[in-house]
């Protein structure tokens, strides 16, 4: 490629706008990259406010979807959202988020599918593939260790080698191995010492060496800040393009030999391959395709409903009549998450609504509101005297989003507290509680409630699904697919996730989720895969049946001993043996969803292979199996595994030779050090809260953009989409709040970085 070829091709390393690759002056076709992890978010070039989108239908979040561990209907939400990103003349949908659950308290963990990398994956792998039947691409994101909200455009996470392989990025390789998404979206965070747009561990290594992707990665929005820096470690291409910073750095850094054409080349064949296959001009003309979007939105959100308490058969109900609906939630009903996953979807009925279609005639009481968590005297009393007339009672309540949301993090696992006050004072009265919320709460009043229907955030069709479940029409199958703890200090990660550092340190290691609370014997509220169902199944005949190498084929039967049809969950851990090394209680290597009518029996067979049975070797730099004795495991949960049964696996006797098994192996900036930056050190790499400490330029400037945010999107502080927006501003990179201002020149932030490096 000669130097004015080159030059002609290096804006397709850097998008044009917020949402379009760089056309290079009508070269290239260009693509619209769009978010859409359970919905599309199509905007225009000059929108700023994430709500304001075109209409689409809203699907189950992420959290929703994996608890219903059904692989054909995760394919079948991602063909939905396809072939909606085809009307939308959509290219990229900006979806699946597969990061790890690695606390509770993760403000977008309702964006996630699970706190197990193998259900993750498998999840993931189904929705990639069902968006890319249709010539519409993906982007897996956040790649990598992207576990919380809280400083994640300048938090460094501090993880293992072997913790990271084992548990941070085995969903993504499943994805990729598997799935082959047409992109890898390259988060915020900082891994290890390195910027993950510019760890070349991570997207060369790994990445590019190890799984053999040849996709191509984009950075999350704002995530690249030197592109010459962020090429030469495997980034493809920048995302958004506002302005022409960083091509023109980009230039001089070439001309300077900063980087070369050999290591640019490869990025933009990357991207030419694909504009060539997901530009809309190259779309085979197949006609208008026939699908209804809101129905598969209403089976995912029946499917992904966890019933997690029906004493005394309360549920569902056993007659329509009068009924008594106590929450705000009710009538105004999350069904999604904050932040730029947010739809913009066509009104839906509630659960008020909904209730009433069913025949039932509804007294309500709101009890709270949504937009505070300061309590109503007034309100409170109203739900309290409504409960006096002795009928059923459905509390609908849960998180808000003032609780969780993209941008921000949970400060505890309580409810707000205007609902908690309001159950204190409905007293000990059985009442079904329906709740909504994309994270698992603490529920210290369970004991109050005869049952709980958790919906997560179930879509634009939670309120209809919701009612079809209550009153039987339709029998819960949902699942959990992350750990319900008692309390905060129970959770693995409680003591090193901290607000104030940008130093995160994984201290919990391989032990995320169930696999701490099993091996430490800490009792959850909910455990791992846990859900009922208006029926009962029963597990037997379990068969161990060895194949090649450590090939092993899981065979057993489920039969429906109950008196309704039913799907049951069954699911094969995999129990290790005692090496004397840190390794998980047990592992779920396997899963299966069957449906089964009354009295019907089937026989599921699960294929292990050597993943079930390996560690990461950080001797060997691969996967590898750990010689020993194996109990597989199977069951309902993973506290509730009836059948069991032992098989030897031979590889390497890790008892004898641990070498490889450590967790002290980082591979990164052994003296990174994030929190401790000095005059003189400071650079557009600093968040603009930290540099305004400094700076009394960057404390103008932050306090100014903070007020504009107020005045363009005209609403209460705390409204999600605000916070987000804030703590961008605060917390986001310099580079990125300049780039994304709309117009502030880049030599505000070259003064800012001055003058914080002048003040001692």
């Amino acid at each position: 490629m000669d130097d004015k070829n080159l030059e002609k091709k290096l804006p397709l390393l850097s998008g044009k706008g917020m949402w379009h690759t760089n056309d290079c002056d009508g070269a290239y076709p260009q693509l619209h990259l769009s978010d859409g992890p359970h919905g599309l978010r199509r905007q225009e070039e000059n929108v700023r406010s994430n709500n304001d989108s075109y209409e689409s239908t809203c699907y189950p979040t992420a959290s929703c979807l994996a608890a219903t561990w059904d692989r054909e209907l995760l394919k079948k939400v991602g063909d939905s959202i396809g072939k909606e990103a085809i009307d939308a003349d959509v290219s990229v949908v900006l979806g699946p988020g597969v990061n790890i659950k690695r606390s509770p308290l993760c403000g977008r963990n309702f964006e996630y599918y699970s706190e197990d990398p193998y259900l993750a994956g498998e999840m993931g792998t189904s929705f990639i593939k069902g968006v890319e039947q249709n010539g519409v691409g993906t982007s897996l994101k956040h790649f990598a260790a992207n576990n919380q909200e809280t400083r994640r455009m300048t938090s460094n996470s501090r993880v293992d080698e072997r913790t990271l392989r084992e548990i941070y990025l085995s969903a993504f390789e499943s994805c990729v191995k598997n799935a082959s998404p047409a992109t890898v979206m390259v988060s915020y965070n900082y891994l290890n010492g390195y910027k993950a747009t510019e760890n070349r561990h991570l997207l060369k290594d790994i990445l590019r060496d190890d799984w053999g992707y040849e996709g191509v990665t984009v950075s999350d929005w704002g995530a690249c800040i030197d592109l010459a820096k962020s090429v030469k470690a495997g980034l493809d291409l920048e995302m958004p393009g506002l302005g022409k910073v960083h091509l023109e750095k980009l230039k001089k850094d070439i001309e300077a030999g900063v980087i070369t054409e050999d290591e640019i080349s490869p990025a933009i064949s990357r991207m030419e391959k694909l504009i060539e296959k997901y530009a809309v001009e190259n779309r085979k003309k197949t006609g208008k395709a026939e699908f209804d979007p809101h129905k598969t939105a209403l089976e995912a959100a029946l499917s992904g409903a966890v019933l997690l308490k029906n004493d005394d058969g309360t549920l569902p109900l056993k007659k329509r009549g009068k009924i008594n609906v106590i929450g705000e939630l009710a009538r105004t009903v999350r069904f999604q998450g904050g932040g730029s996953s947010h739809i913009n979807t066509r009104p839906q009925p509630n659960i008020i609504d909904e209730l009433k279609e069913a025949g039932f005639e509804v007294n309500f009481a709101p009890g709270y509101r949504v937009d505070t968590q300061a309590v109503d005297e007034a309100l409170i009393a109203e739900a309290v005297t409504l409960i006096g007339n002795g009928r059923p009672t459905i509390f609908c309540g849960g998180l808000t989003d003032l609780a969780e949301g993209e941008g921000y993090d949970r400060k505890s696992l309580d409810l707000p507290e205007n609902q908690l006050k309001l159950i204190e004072r409905m007293g000990g009265k059985d009442v079904i509680f329906l709740s909504f919320g994309g994270s698992p709460f603490a529920v210290p009043f369970l004991n109050k409630m005869k049952a709980m229907l958790h919906m997560y955030l179930g879509g634009e069709a939670v309120a209809k699904a919701a009612v079809m479940l209550l009153t039987g029409e339709a029998n819960p199958c949902g699942k959990l697919a992350e750990t319900w703890p008692v309390k905060l200090s129970d959770t693995p990660s409680c003591n090193s996730n901290k607000e104030t550092s940008n130093e995160i340190y994984y201290k919990e290691g391989l032990l995320v989720g169930y696999r701490h609370y099993d091996t430490r014997d800490i009792k959850p509220l909910f455990p791992f895969g846990y859900g009922l169902s208006y029926t009962t199944f029963e597990y037997s005949e379990l068969l161990l049946t060895a194949g090649n190498g450590n090939n092993r084929k899981v065979s057993f039967k489920v039969r429906n001993a109950g008196k309704i049809p039913g799907a049951e969950i069954a699911q094969v851990y995999v129990e290790n043996p005692d090496d004397g090394f840190i390794r998980a209680k047990r592992e779920l290597r396997g899963f299966e969803k069957v449906f089964l009518n009354p009295g019907e029996e089937k026989t599921i067979e699960i294929m292990l292979d050597d993943r079930a049975f390996s560690v990461f070797d950080t001797g060997l730099g691969r996967f590898n199996v750990a010689s020993g004795h194996y109990r597989i495991c199977v069951g309902p949960s993973s506290r509730e595994l009836p059948l069991r049964g032992m098989i030897p696996a031979e590889g390497k006797n890790y008892k004898t030779d641990p070498s490889g098994t450590d967790l002290n192996v980082f591979i990164g900036k052994e003296d990174s050090d994030l929190d401790h930056v000095k005059p003189g050190e400071y650079s557009v790499y600093n968040s603009l809260g930290e540099l305004s400490k400094k700076s009394l330029l960057g404390k103008i400037m932050m306090k100014l953009a903070i007020r504009i945010v107020y005045m363009v999107l005209k609403k209460p502080h705390d409204d999600p989409e605000v916070m987000m927006a804030v703590e961008t501003i605060k917390d986001g990179p310099l580079d990125c709040v300049i780039q994304q201002s709309g117009g502030i020149p880049y030599g505000i932030a070259t003064a800012i970085v001055r003058q914080a490096n002048r003040k001692k």
